[in-house]
């Protein structure tokens, strides 16, 4: 990681969802005795220089203030990922910043590392699927143009955090191989959504 500020990583973590399917702040559910946020916040910070929590209000702010990280607010009042994105692009200190979500607990640091060097030199990297899909929640950005095209984008109307990476002129798609060549079970991309994701993973940590 280098020390000048253009060559600062970012790392912003999205905590602003709530979720009916796990009864509150999904990212505050706990896995081993310590809450989904804080396993991706510990494997994240080996990456990045720092680490930012992007949370949907101010209320939310103090349930996040205990975990080491720069916590802030959307800044918008939409309540969408696409929001989330934009808040954390645009308050990143780094000119490029890894995007996830708080409810991937399984997150590897190795493949955090390999975007970033994929993503020089372009306005993004993102895993790439052979059927053209990519992780948008599981990319890095070059923060200033990317938080100009998801403005762009909320103005417009647009509420999908994919379509940040369909505006940006330069992405590198980073084949799902060379993930999988690192995590061969890309455990990475694995988030929590319902109980049941819960067990599983508990398994894997």
């Amino acid at each position: 990681m280098g020390s000048t500020a253009t060559h600062l990583r970012s790392g912003v973590v999205l905590a602003g969802g709530r979720s009916s399917r796990m009864g509150g702040d999904k990212t505050l559910t706990e896995l081993r005795g310590s809450p989904l946020i804080a396993h991706v916040i510990e494997r994240l910070r080996p990456a990045v220089d720092e680490v930012l929590i992007v949370v949907g209000s101010e209320a939310q702010r103090a349930a996040y203030a205990s975990f080491g990280a720069r916590v802030v607010a959307d800044l918008l009042p939409r309540g969408t990922p696409l929001v989330g994105a934009y808040t954390g692009l645009r308050e990143a200190r780094g000119e490029y910043a890894f995007l996830t979500g708080g409810d991937q607990p399984l997150l590897d640091r190795r493949v955090v590392e390999l975007l970033f060097a994929r993503a020089e030199g372009h306005d993004a990297a993102t895993p790439h699927w052979p059927n053209g899909w990519v992780e948008p929640l599981h990319a890095v950005y070059r923060a200033r143009p990317a938080a100009e095209a998801a403005q762009r984008l909320i103005e417009s109307g647009e509420r999908k955090l994919g379509m940040i990476l369909r505006t940006l002129p330069d992405v590198a798609r980073v084949p799902i191989d060379d993930v999988r060549a690192i995590d061969p079970e890309l455990r990475t991309l694995m988030d929590v959504d319902t109980a049941q994701d819960l067990e599983r993973v508990s398994h894997l940590a």
